[in-house]
């Protein structure tokens, strides 16, 4: 009985123990199934595909979120406000609808994605901070990148780096702010090498003198280098370099007050732009026989540079 006493001892706080550790996993198990269950019920209220909005993981769940959010009060707060539209004020005109508009009622529905797929380019909407709030799917047609993955992402992530400093100009973000919105300043050197090993024939977008947003007018229209991942036609390569992309937009402002002043200011919100992608060099598109050959000429046409063959 003395040798069988101490396991008769510790035997009862084993079972607590384990008893424990199963109320802790049950515990667990249910606080992932509401946790599971709140993110999918919070993937359900986004404005996407339900196909996309299923296959979401919870950290694009929450950056999709915050991106609509902001896309929310950019579109409330800024002057002219857009929200009378798209909620219908009573200020706007109503269109009267019978029973026999079916056709046009459906057409109406989709009259937002039937206009960005007529368009020769893609629309975005990028913060001050240089984050996209909206980005229409199309730019899936012209650099190869998906919505959901762009948007809520820092627009500095995805142009070249030699043009960070033009971004923000044209954003308006201030010298100060630029590195916290992932702006980084690139010497010379390094961003023409890069230039040259990651899209050869792409010409540089020509650096333009620094903006001072208050001074200059809304409209915005200039050159950037956006990544591609598009493959390029009878080749079946993979191009992960860039594409010059044309920019022209506007940039969206709100009314403000003056800290101790009655006088209103209008303070930058951010950019709404159109942007279309230059054509590729003819040259990558022509297929090579075994019976040409090619050769660069000058302006005078002396022969600069011939292949061996």
């Amino acid at each position: 009985l003395s040798a069988l006493e101490p396991e008769y001892q510790t035997s009862p706080p084993r079972t607590l123990q384990n008893l424990r550790k199963e109320k802790s996993r049950n515990a667990a198990r249910s606080r992932r199934g509401k946790e599971n269950f709140e993110f999918f019920e919070l993937a359900k209220m986004l404005p996407l595909p339900g196909a996309i909005t299923s296959q979401l993981d919870k950290a694009s769940v929450i950056r999709l979120t915050i991106s609509y959010l902001h896309m929310r009060t950019f579109v409330s707060q800024g002057d002219p406000p857009w929200s009378p539209l798209m909620e219908g004020d009573s200020n706007c005109s109503k269109v009267r609808r019978s029973s026999h508009s079916l056709v046009t009622d459906i057409f109406e529905q989709h009259l937002g994605a039937h206009l960005l797929q007529s368009l020769d380019g893609f629309v975005f909407v990028v913060s001050q901070e240089g984050r996209f709030l909206y980005i229409s799917e199309t730019v899936s047609i012209y650099l190869g990148l998906s919505q959901v993955e762009l948007t809520g992402s820092s627009v500095f992530d995805y142009i070249h780096p030699a043009d960070h400093v033009e971004m923000a100009e044209r954003l308006g973000i201030s010298p100060h702010l630029r590195a916290e919105a992932g702006c980084h300043t690139v010497p010379e050197s390094a961003s023409s090498s890069a230039s040259t090993s990651s899209l050869a024939g792409t010409p540089e977008p020509t650096p333009s003198s620094p903006h001072s947003p208050a001074d200059e007018p809304p409209d915005r229209g200039f050159f950037i280098r956006m990544k591609s991942t598009l493959t390029k036609r009878g080749l079946h390569v993979k191009s992960s370099g860039y594409k010059v992309i044309h920019v022209t937009g506007r940039i969206r402002c709100r009314p403000a007050l003056m800290p101790g002043s009655a006088r209103s200011v209008r303070r930058p919100m951010g950019l709404v732009a159109l942007a279309h992608t230059l054509p590729p060099s003819t040259l990558n598109e022509v297929r090579m026989e075994s019976h040409m050959f090619v050769f660069r000429v000058n302006m005078d046409l002396q022969v600069t540079y011939c292949e061996n063959r």
